[in-house]
Order: C-alpha cells, then sequence, then structure tokens
C-alpha cells in the first residue's frame, strides 16, 4: 500500500493549477518514500506550497527535482536548499528561469557537494542575473561538469573562487568557471589547495584583472619541474600573503631563475625581492624584482650567476676585435642580425656576416663572471679570426697549402645538365654544387674551417688559448648522445668532438673504426700552421667521400658494438683527388641526415651567403641589373642550405623566399653605397641607408622606483641627404633674422674673459677687497695688498647637441604660411647652424621618433665633431616626420654623446611639439605618467653628467607636464610656433650664458 500524505493535503493543493497538481502527484509518492515521517512529508509540502505562492514554475522544478534529490540530501538540508533557490526568484521572468535551471540541476550539484558549498554558487548567480543573465544561466548548467572534473576537496574552494571572481570582475566568471578545473588537473593534487589560496589573496588584492593573473601562474607553476612545484609554491604563497602579484611574477619566473642558480643562491635572490616589500612603493618595486625587470634584481642575479650581458661589455669586446683583426669592426647582439632577415636564423650562437661580429645578448656558461666574460672573448676571438684568416676568401680550384685543388677534375665527374648552372655563383656554391649531398658538404666544410680557426686563433692568440681550451671541454661534454645517432650523422658528430679535443668523448663501432681514424687524421690537416680555408674545402671533401659511403641507418643496424676509439688513429687520409664513393649497397632503412648542432662560440657558419651578399654589393646596383637578375638569383637561393626560409607568407620567425630576395638586394646596395663613401664604410654596419648601429637603454619605471634594464632598443643611422634648396631658401627668407643673429652670437666672445682676483697687481682695483685691505691694516692684521684684479682671456669651449622631434604630429600644418611643424623646427636648425658657427661651439644635430621600445630611431644630423658641409645641409632638407615620441632613449643616448665629449661646458636642447608617448611607454595603453617620469629621470640623469638640459616645445598645453617634468631644468613654451626660429637661437645664447 502506498504511503499516503498528511490529512488535508488534497486541501492544499486543490486550489493550485493542473500542471502543478500534475508534478506534485506524480512524484508524491517517490518523496514520501525517500521522507517516510508525517512531519518530513509536511515540510516538503509547505515548502513547494511556498514557492508557488512565488513561482508555480519554480515550484514545479522544486517537486520535479526532489526524488532524486532526497537520495543524497538530508531532510534537514532540504530547507537551506530551497531557501536558496527561493532566494534566485526576483521581478522578472528571467530570475524565475534560473530558479528552475537551478532545481533543475540540483541532484548533479548535490551529488558533488553539500549543499551549504552551493552557497557560493547561489552568491555568483545572484551577482550575475541583473548585469548577465546568460552568463548566470550558464554557471548554472556548466557548474555539474566543472565540477566533476575537481577531486573532492577542491570542489568547494573551487567555488568559493568562483565567488570571489565574480565579485571582483564578472566578466571573469565565465573563464573562470570553464577555465579553472583544468588548470588545477595541470598540477599535482597536493598543490591545488595551495595554488587556490594564491588565486583568492590575488582577487582580495588585486580585483579586477586576478583571474588572468591566476592563469599565468598556473600555467607556469604546471611548466616547473615537478620536484620543484612545491618549494615554488611554497615559496609563492609566503609572497602572496603580502603580494599576491608579486607572487604570479616570481613563480613566472622561477623556471629561468632556478636554471641559473643553485637552490641556496635562488633562496638569497627571493629573500632579497621578499625584503623590498618593506621600502616606499614596496608592491610595485617587488612585482618589478620578480619579473625581473629591475635593476636591482638583474644584477643580482647576474653576481650570483655569474652572467654577463652583452650591452655591458660590447664596447670591450669591440675594440678586442678590432685589435686582432687591425680594422674597425661592429660587435652586435645576435638579433640585430635576425631582425635583418636575410637568411640568419634565431638560433646558433655567434656569427659572422662577413663586416660585423654578432654575439649572444648574455653569457652564463659558468658559474663566475671572469670566466664567462672569457666566453665572451672566445666566441668574439673564433669570429674575429674568421674575417682576418680568410673563412669567405674561398676560390674555386686553387689550392691550398698542403692540398692541392680536385675542384675542377670533381666538377668534370658531374654529369652535364644533371645540375642547372646559375650566372653569378660565387666559388662557395660552385663547390657545394660539386656534391650530391648540399646538406651533408656544407656540414662537414664547417667543421673543418671551425678546427681551422680555433687551430689558427689557438697558434697566433697565445692568450686566449686557456679560455678556448676550458669552453671546448665544456661544449664537448654538452654534445647529444653520440649513439643515439644515425651512421652518418654519429661520423660527422665524432669529428666534431675531435675537432674540440676530446677523442676520448667519440663512440663509434668498432668494425668500422679504421674509417674513423683515417678521418680523424684527415682532419688533422687543417689544424697545421699556415693551412688556408683552400685546404679545409678539400680536407671536407675527403671526408665527404667517406661519409657518403655510410648508410645512414638507425644505430641498432649499423652493426657491431660501440666504443671509444683506439688512441692509435694511425691511418692515412685517403689520397686527393679520391672519387666520391657510392652509397652503401645495403642501406635499405636510411633516414634523412640531420646535422649535428656547431660548438657555440663557432655559431652559424654561412660562407654561401657571406660571398653571395659581398659579390652582390661589389658589382653596385648596374653590374647586378646585369649579372644577377631576379630570376638567377632566386635559383641561386632556391638550392642553398644556408638560408632560414619559411614557406609560410604570414611567418613572422623567418622570411619567405620573395621577402628574402628582397631584404639581400636592399642589403647589397646599401653596402655598395656605403662602400662608396668614407665616412660611410667608417660607420656602417649594413643595416641601413648609411648603416644603423643598434644600442640598448635602461628605462625608469617609477612605480617600482628602478629601472627596466636594457629595456629599449635604438637604432642609429645617418639621415638621409636631400636637396639644398631649403636650407639657401631658408637663409633667403630669414635673411635679415641670420645677420642680426650672428651679430648677437658675436658679442658673445667678451664673455670669453675670465675675472681674476686678489692679485698683487693688475689692471682693475676690486673696491671690496680694497676696503677690507685697509680695515685689516687699520686692525694690525697686516695683510698682503692683493686688491687688483684683471681679465684673462680664455678659450670658449661650449658644446651643444640639438635634439629634433619628428614624431608624426610634426607634421601637422600650422600658421598662416601653412608650414609644417617640422618645416619650422628645421628652419630653427638653420638659424642655429649659422649662429653656431658664428662663435665657434661645438654643436651637433639629431633627430628622432621611433615605433614601440624596440625601434627608437635617432638620425644624425651633424656629429659634434663634424664640419659643417653641403652633406649637412643637404640631410636637413630630408628630416621627416616619422612614428611617435618615446623621449628617453632619445634623450639618454645624445647626453652620451655629449658626455664623450671634450668640453668644459655642455648643453643639451630639446625642440618637441608635445608629451612623451608611444604605443608601450607606459605600464598600459592609457598610462601617461609612465612616459612623464622616465623623461624626466634622463634629463635628471644630464644633470648628474653636469650637461645642462634645456627643452623647448611648441605644445599651447607645454606648461601642464612640463613643470613636473623638468623641475628645476630649464624649459620655453613657444606658444607662436613660427617664432620658434627667432626664439632658439636667443635661448641657446641665454643658456649659453648662463
Amino acid at each position: 500500500m502506498a504511503p499516503q500524505g498528511p490529512r488535508g493535503l488534497d486541501a492544499d493543493i486543490g486550489g493550485l493549477t493542473f500542471a502543478l497538481s500534475d508534478a506534485f502527484a506524480r512524484v508524491a509518492p517517490a518523496v514520501s518514500t525517500s521522507l517516510g515521517d508525517p512531519a518530513s512529508i509536511r515540510r516538503w509540502t509547505d515548502l513547494a506550497l511556498g514557492l508557488a505562492e512565488r513561482s508555480p514554475g519554480v515550484a514545479i522544478a522544486f517537486i520535479e527535482a526532489s526524488p532524486a534529490v532526497l537520495e543524497d540530501l538530508p531532510v534537514a538540508g532540504l530547507e537551506r536548499w530551497v531557501n536558496q533557490g527561493r532566494s534566485l526568484i526576483g521581478g522578472g521572468w528571467r530570475s524565475a528561469r534560473l530558479a528552475m535551471s537551478y532545481f533543475d540541476n540540483g541532484a548533479a550539484l548535490l551529488g558533488l557537494v553539500p549543499v551549504t558549498a552551493l552557497d557560493h554558487l547561489v552568491a555568483v548567480v545572484g551577482l550575475l542575473s541583473e548585469t548577465a543573465p546568460e552568463i548566470a544561466a550558464g554557471c548554472i548548467r556548466e557548474a555539474p561538469a566543472a565540477l566533476a572534473d575537481l577531486n573532492p576537496g577542491d570542489r568547494e574552494p573551487f567555488l568559493r573562487l568562483l565567488e570571489s571572481v565574480t565579485r571582483g570582475s564578472w566578466a571573469d566568471t565565465d573563464r573562470c568557471l570553464e577555465r579553472t578545473p583544468a588548470l588545477l588537473g595541470a598540477v599535482e593534487p597536493a598543490f591545488r589547495p595551495g595554488l587556490l589560496e594564491l588565486a583568492s589573496s590575488l582577487v582580495e588584492q588585486v580585483g579586477p584583472g586576478a583571474f588572468r593573473l591566476f592563469t599565468e601562474a598556473a600555467e607556469a607553476l604546471a611548466a616547473i619541474a615537478a620536484g620543484d612545484r612545491g618549494d615554488v609554491l611554497g615559496s609563492a604563497r609566503r609572497l602572496g600573503a603580502s603580494d599576491a602579484e608579486a607572487a604570479v611574477e616570481y613563480i613566472k619566473s622561477a623556471q629561468s631563475v632556478r636554471s641559473r642558480l643553485s637552490s641556496e643562491q635562488e633562496r638569497h635572490w627571493f629573500e632579497a625581492g621578499l625584503g623590498v616589500l618593506d621600502e616606499p612603493d614596496g608592491s610595485a618595486r617587488a612585482v618589478s624584482w620578480f619579473r625581473l625587470e629591475s635593476v636591482g634584481s638583474l644584477e643580482m642575479l647576474a653576481s650570483l650567476a655569474g652572467r654577463v650581458e652583452l650591452h655591458d661589455v660590447g664596447s670591450v669586446l669591440r675594440l678586442y676585435a678590432e685589435a686582432l683583426s687591425g680594422t674597425q669592426v661592429l660587435v652586435q647582439p645576435r638579433d640585430v642580425l635576425v631582425r635583418r632577415r636575410i637568411g640568419w636564423g634565431s638560433e646558433g650562437g655567434s656569427t659572422t656576416d662577413g663586416v660585423s661580429i654578432f654575439l649572444p645578448s648574455a653569457v652564463d656558461t659558468f658559474g663566475e663572471h671572469q670566466a664567462n666574460f672569457s666566453v665572451y672573448k672566445v666566441h668574439t676571438t673564433h669570429q674575429a679570426a674568421r674575417l682576418e684568416f680568410g673563412s669567405f676568401r674561398f676560390e674555386f680550384d686553387a689550392d691550398g697549402e698542403f692540398l692541392a685543388s680536385t675542384s675542377v677534375r670533381r666538377e668534370a665527374d658531374v654529369d652535364n645538365g644533371r645540375r642547372s648552372v646559375s650566372p653569378g655563383r660565387p666559388p662557395m656554391r660552385r663547390y657545394f654544387d660539386l656534391f650530391e649531398d648540399r646538406l651533408l658538404i656544407s656540414e662537414l666544410f664547417a667543421v673543418v674551417e671551425g678546427t681551422r680557426i680555433d687551430a689558427r686563433a689557438s697558434g697566433e692568440y697565445p692568450g686566449i688559448r686557456n679560455a678556448l681550451r676550458r669552453l671546448q671541454d665544456h661544449e664537448a661534454g654538452a654534445r647529444p648522445d653520440v649513439e643515439a645517432m644515425p651512421l652518418r650523422q654519429a661520423f660527422v658528430e665524432n669529428l666534431q668532438r675531435a675537432s674540440l679535443g676530446r677523442r676520448d668523448l667519440m663512440r663509434w663501432p668498432a668494425d668500422k673504426a679504421d674509417q674513423l681514424a683515417s678521418a680523424v687524421t684527415t682532419l688533422q690537416i687543417v689544424e697545421r700552421r699556415g693551412a688556408t680555408v683552400q685546404d679545409s674545402a678539400e680536407v671536407a671533401a675527403i671526408l665527404y667521400d667517406a661519409a657518403a659511403s655510410l648508410p645512414n641507418v638507425p644505430p641498432r643496424e649499423s652493426g657491431g658494438g660501440w666504443s671509444v676509439p683506439g688512441d692509435d688513429t694511425g691511418g692515412t687520409h685517403p689520397p686527393p683527388g679520391a672519387t666520391s664513393a657510392k652509397r652503401h649497397p645495403g642501406a635499405s632503412v636510411e633516414v634523412p641526415f640531420e646535422p649535428p648542432p656547431q660548438p657555440g662560440h663557432r655559431g652559424e657558419f654561412k660562407p654561401e651567403l657571406v660571398q653571395l651578399l659581398a659579390t652582390m654589393a661589389d658589382q653596385g646596383e648596374d653590374a647586378f641589373g646585369r649579372c644577377l637578375a631576379r630570376q638567377d638569383l632566386e635559383e641561386l637561393l632556391a638550392g642553398c642550405r644556408e638560408l632560414a626560409v619559411s614557406d609560410n607568407a604570414d611567418g613572422d620567425e623567418e622570411p619567405t623566399l620573395d621577402e628574402l630576395l628582397d631584404n639581400l638586394q636592399s642589403e647589397a646596395s646599401e653596402r655598395a653605397a656605403a662602400d662608396t663613401d668614407e665616412e660611410g664604410t667608417r660607420e656602417s654596419n649594413g643595416d641601413g641607408s648609411d648603416g644603423i648601429e643598434w644600442y640598448r637603454y635602461d628605462e625608469w619605471d617609477y612605480r617600482a622606483h628602478d629601472y627596466r634594464p636594457a629595456w629599449c632598443a635604438l637604432g642609429e643611422q645617418r639621415a638621409q641627404q636631400g636637396g639644398l634648396d631649403f636650407y639657401d631658401d631658408t637663409l633667403r627668407r630669414h635673411h635679415g633674422l641670420v645677420v642680426e643673429t650672428r651679430r648677437q652670437f658675436e658679442r658673445m666672445r667678451p664673455e670669453s674673459f675670465r675675472r681674476i682676483r686678489r692679485l698683487e697687481d693688475g689692471h682693475e682695483i676690486d673696491l671690496d677687497e680694497a676696503i677690507q685691505f685697509h680695515a685689516d691694516k687699520l686692525a694690525g692684521a697686516g695683510p698682503l695688498a692683493r686688491f687688483y684684479s684683471r681679465r684673462n682671456k680664455i678659450d670658449r669651449n661650449v658644446a651643444v647637441a640639438l635634439l629634433l622631434d619628428m614624431s608624426a604630429s610634426t607634421g601637422e600644418v600650422i600658421g598662416e604660411h601653412n608650414k609644417r611643424i617640422i618645416d619650422v623646427e628645421k628652419e630653427s636648425a638653420v638659424l642655429m647652424i649659422e649662429a653656431l658657427e658664428a662663435i665657434g661651439d661645438a654643436y651637433g644635430i639629431y633627430c628622432f621618433s621611433g615605433e614601440g621600445r624596440e625601434n627608437v630611431e635617432l638620425s644624425v644630423v651633424k656629429e659634434l665633431d663634424e664640419s659643417l658641409d653641403d652633406r649637412v645641409r643637404m640631410r636637413i632638407d630630408a628630416i621627416e616626420p616619422v612614428q611617435a615620441t618615446r623621449m628617453g632613449p632619445a634623450i639618454r643616448h645624445v647626453v652620451a654623446k655629449l658626455d664623450a665629449h671634450d668640453a668644459k661646458v655642455k648643453i643639451f636642447i630639446l625642440v618637441s611639439d608635445g608629451r612623451p608617448e608611444d604605443e608601450d611607454y607606459g605600464r598600459d595603453r592609457d598610462e601617461r605618467e609612465y612616459a612623464v617620469h622616465d623623461t624626466r629621470r634622463a634629463l635628471i640623469e644630464a644633470k648628474r653628467l653636469r650637461i645642462e638640459p634645456f627643452l623647448i616645445t611648441v605644445d599651447s598645453e607645454g606648461h601642464d607636464y612640463l613643470g613636473q617634468m623638468c623641475d628645476d631644468i630649464g624649459y620655453e613654451v613657444v606658444t607662436d610656433i613660427e617664432a620658434l626660429p627667432r626664439r632658439l637661437p636667443r635661448l641657446y645664447r641665454y643658456v649659453a650664458s648662463e
């Protein structure tokens, strides 16, 4: 007999809708069975009736969900669950739908978490019900699946986090619900509570944006080695109690820091960062410290790890390279070469393009600073030796010092027509075309030539021997596992180990020991004193014949056990001129040949590409058009194994072939143009119209009260040349002003006299000193009669640097004469030149612009020690608006030039049309204070160097920010822009007379 409800039940529901009555009738038996006692059944009925008064639809959802819910929910929790759902019923139909959905999903939710935990989910839905009802509904629908993906112990903390995120930024709610289970699942269960605790601290301390930081922290923690996660998370929780954002930055940096420091060193660095929190603005400083954007943080890391940065030692290495090679050589970061996109990839250690040397941006190979500086010296020595000892001067069919050339005979053996012959082939390309496997021969040639250069450098520069030997040992010990390589690849790898002086690390099948012994003996030819690149080519050809005879089969099929070859490598190399051996006939499972990596100090070696660039530059544009048409060049490049080229037109890492062609032609033209100009040759590095030389500068983060080290890349180049018309027209239009200005400046010459006081004789009596003398005499002090003065003429010794803003906004047309701001700046520069030439002060003129922190442009119109000529006048004509106004790096660069110039008085003048700004000149796009503070800091740095800065702006609102930016630094707001040519010389006369 089915259980009956309490007396009066029928009367209670009689007035309800048919749907509600039907639902009640259907579930009443099951509910009665679950609840059992009449009091509980009566209470359930009352709850249903109470919901029906608010919304019959919600009551139906509750009634229909009850049988399944009561399987997991104790009677004591029933009322709490109903109240949760009731709280979602507002005044509209959307809120009723939310409550219905909540009851519909009740069984799934209560099967995963206790009813008390659902308070957090209900709070989330309630918060979203008005502002984002669709997200609120999605939370109810998706919550069961999200909770099911979590361990039971993580579910309620997750719901607490979801509520906190919603209260901080409801826009992050759906992302939190969707992503958090996967983020937690990526780390071990033991670490998830700590990660959730950090997330809660983030929400509490940061508010909007906290979930993004939590995501970054969780992903970074998952990427850390499993054995380190516990320590990292423990330190992060400790830090997070004071500053959760700094804790996130610590987790993100931890893997990099731990790869460079021991555990004890890392602890010292962490404690120092923790101590930063106690300083003024400690939060911002700590974030910068653990983000590795603080000078203090990076200096401590470098000190602990012995890391050496190229921007700190680049100038020393350049002088070192010039001393070795006897010519001017640029030393630059490798990424400068990569950015030119002319065939060099982002990997590969040090390298050279035949003109400059490119090195890693930092070295931390060893744990000591001096040892790592020696690594830089070895890298520099090897690349300089390539330039000095002819690595790129290979000539086809020229004999070596020890081996005669076999190139012509090999070429005759190549089947006619089997390879196309491109016009203008560089000798290296013609040499590589002799061999069927171009990748194999190019790698063997790199090994052999690297061996020769190391041996030559060691012989010519005894001071580098110990450092070279130590680095060779280190690099040999870090080589890939040779016994896991296919046979031909292992052959090349063993030669690489032999070339590094570590034959004890070679491994090779015992039954093929004679082949390797003979190859090593052949390699030793290029270690002889006097060996040339021609010898390297012949040795590489001999080794190619030996390698080609080996099947490139996996090690398990190579036959025989692998062991260390005997020391008695007394085999003889094959006679020069031996024909290429045929491939192994039984090689049925050969795999493609993949070259082992080159040692870091040898890096990418691209002799064919360097020769091609040199040939294109030597021919010049006219000859290039005849000898190397674009189609011929494309054919040459198509077979070149040295190029880093992408098949994807949208690829960012490597250029497409068409882009590469354009870049190479541009590069060759620039080199040719530089070679025709003695001055250009002195400065060019092949990366700009007359050569771009890249520098890195710190940037001041006022929030962190610290510099962001090497934050900005500034490229300096000669300004383009226009015509003489602008300069001459300016002189004609302002003839009267030019004459007046020259006359005023010539009057400054008397200021070149200095009064010498307290003399026993002179031209004038100093009245103050005379009165003091008589007073002392009356008092019986008996002073000497030193009350004369004399004006001694001294040489005027003043240098001024004028920095002009050429940002895009200077293209604006102003005034009744419809002139652009940039044209008014240029006219002012012309008048300054005429005035300064009259007085004889040293002066330099520079222009700046930029687009982001990695591309600040500085154009040199005239250097401080450069004479005025027509080239300078023509450069002024070519000044045009470019991009944005990142002032800090440009000021620092020009101030550095002034600091290096020998003058007693040094003046820096900046002319701009507005406040400093750039696309990433701050922590976010809308921050304007950051740029002002960095510019102000750059001006303070100038004052500390005893350089007098002065700012001139034509921005009518300039007082708003110049007052803050300049403080005690002089500035002038020229509201009448067209008056700038008249005002600028007068302002200089005022500043220079101070």
